[in-house]
């Protein structure tokens, strides 16, 4: 997408009484029925503005769904109906390392408005290095978080700077950069 969409004066974020072209892009975008095209057009215009972007993936929810049927430890989930949101998300997370992704439980009082007990999301800008093996790896570690209380559902924190049996079993830089793996999921 051509950069020269964006005026100066809205790439600056400056007050503006021109039409944006940015933004007329945007509304046409809304009327076509390509769906992938679309949401590549509309997600470039989103960071072109400076607009944070997060989407449900239903790939993750396919990927969890693997690895929860995979590993036994994981069948409370489906006992007990714990509801888990997946989301990519283009932010780019940093605190003092690198963040790949999270798991979040979901207050109480946004549950009349999400239908979730827990929100997985996977930070693209952060992950998008990691391979196929590696993704399955980081989907098993947001799992681990969720465990169950005495009052119901609740967030696991790592037991040492990560979950030790991941460490155990693949080794402490399993999210190296290029760092081959073996498929935990079990293969197709």
């Amino acid at each position: 997408m051509a950069t020269d969409l964006i005026c100066n004066k809205c790439y600056l974020k400056k007050e503006c009484e021109l039409p944006c072209n940015a933004f007329e892009e945007l509304y046409k975008i809304y009327d076509e029925q390509n769906k992938k095209d679309k949401t590549i057009r509309v997600r470039n215009l989103k960071r072109q503005l400076g607009i944070r972007d997060a989407e449900p993936s239903n790939e993750l929810r396919y990927l969890a769904t693997k690895i929860i049927n995979r590993f036994p430890e994981f069948a409370f989930i489906k006992e007990w109906n714990i509801k888990i949101g997946y989301v990519i998300s283009q932010e780019k997370k940093r605190g003092e390392k690198i963040i790949f992704a999270d798991c979040r439980k979901v207050q109480e009082v946004f549950k009349a408005y999400l239908p979730f007990d827990f929100i997985i999301t996977f930070y693209e800008n952060n992950t998008g290095f990691l391979n196929e093996n590696q993704l399955k790896i980081l989907m098993y570690h947001e799992l681990k978080h969720i465990g169950m209380g005495e009052k119901g559902p609740k967030t696991i924190p790592h037991d040492i700077e990560d979950f030790s049996d991941i460490l155990d079993k693949y080794g402490l830089d399993w999210n190296a950069f290029g760092k081959e793996l073996p498929d935990i999921s079990g293969g197709d």
